[in-house]
């Protein structure tokens, strides 16, 4: 009996020893350290805003281009292009005389060949009479020796007025020509489609109609616009955004889908309950940004890669919106009331800089000494 009762002893003392020989190599043992933070330290910065007049004492300069040397064309509303060289020198190219300047109307779209290094093409989109009417074009030049010439038209009689000519020239990724066509005043036209007028229009650089558009044989990619003003695309998902002015306050920042129909005239606030129309992904409500020029900044700095910039000329703002996956997450205002009107804005992604025109010499602002101006906008880092 006391032999067994030694074996159960032996037992017990052995299960404690390896016990206590577990807990101790198991204290050993490096311990699980906790995941890491997944998001971008990059996603965390906060940016300021730097600005700086690069140019000044223009008259209503409405787009401006970049090019690939760094200097910056500008068309200026009554019929002239100008260029601001990287030296900060302002040179005129060109005035045009066949360029009708009534109203909203004049010199107003501007953009590169995405080959301009090699074939000197620029492209202008301008309002000029004819039998009494006024109608909107685009024409191509040749730029050489800081001259223009040779112009060839390759979009004609497009619906023009003393107001609602839209007239963004943008090259998409797609390396087609991308034109912003307003209502002319004539409502009717945005939902005709026999008619140009308050469209989208996607073209190949000659102005022949691209195989693969959304309605074969025509140059409409979207409909029912009113007077669009603002046009870029997403750097990383190329979708296409589209600033709009509203009848009476309701502007809108429209992502442009293919064959969608925007509304205008049959929808007047924005928002419809009919399916067929398409809704903005932001609405001005009852405030009015009169919305112009936008683009988006690309993504050298990569907390503001999803960032998108519009100016407004009654709002006299300029303001970033961040876009994912087709919303509007994210808002701030850049530049309120220090300005006045604005209304061209153009991106260096490569530099990760905006340029900005003020717009107060075109009949509707209260012109300052030095206007009008560009705007040099540069975000600074602050933590």
């Amino acid at each position: 009996m006391i032999k067994k009762d030694f074996i159960y002893v032996g037992i017990i003392l052995l299960l404690i020893f390896l016990a206590i020989f577990y807990l101790q190599k198991n204290q050993q043992r490096p311990q699980p350290q906790e995941a890491p933070i997944t998001a971008y330290d990059a996603d965390r910065e906060k940016y300021d805003w730097n600005i700086t007049e690069v140019a000044t004492n223009l008259e209503v300069p409405w787009d401006m281009a970049l090019a690939p040397n760094k200097d910056i064309f500008i068309t200026e509303r009554p019929g002239r292009l100008k260029i601001l060289t990287k030296n900060g020198e302002v040179k005129t190219v060109a005035s045009l005389p066949q360029v009708a300047s009534v109203g909203e109307s004049g010199l107003t779209g501007l953009a590169l060949h995405p080959d301009f290094s090699k074939n000197g093409y620029i492209y202008l989109y301008y309002t000029y009479r004819k039998s009494g009417g006024i109608f909107n074009r685009v024409s191509r030049f040749i730029y050489k020796n800081t001259q223009i010439s040779d112009e060839t038209i390759i979009l004609d009689q497009l619906p023009g007025g003393v107001i609602h000519n839209g007239g963004r020239l943008r090259f998409g990724p797609d390396k087609k020509l991308w034109v912003l066509t307003g209502d002319g005043a004539k409502p009717d036209t945005a939902q005709n489609m026999e008619s140009l007028g308050g469209k989208v229009l996607r073209i190949n650089d000659n102005g022949s109609v691209p195989s693969d558009n959304p309605v074969k044989g025509s140059l409409i990619y979207s409909l029912g616009h009113r007077n669009p003003q603002g046009l870029d695309f997403h750097p990383l998902t190329e979708e296409i955004l589209v600033t709009e002015h509203g009848e009476t306050a309701h502007d809108e920042i429209n992502l442009i889908k293919p064959k969608a129909n925007y509304g205008w005239p049959i929808v007047k606030k924005c928002f419809s309950d009919n399916p067929q129309y398409a809704s903005p992904i932001l609405c001005s409500e009852e405030q009015t940004y009169a919305p112009s020029g936008s683009a988006f900044i690309g993504s050298k700095i990569w907390r503001l890669r999803d960032s998108f910039f519009f100016a407004g000329l009654r709002g006299q703002l300029l303001e970033r919106l961040e876009i994912i996956n087709g919303q509007v997450t994210a808002r701030e205002t850049v530049v309120k009331d220090q300005y006045g009107r604005l209304r061209g804005v153009l991106a260096d992604p490569k530099e990760g800089v905006l340029y900005v025109s003020t717009s107060n010499r075109d009949g509707r602002g209260n012109p300052k000494t030095g206007d009008d101006k560009i705007l040099k906008i540069q975000p600074k880092l602050v933590n």
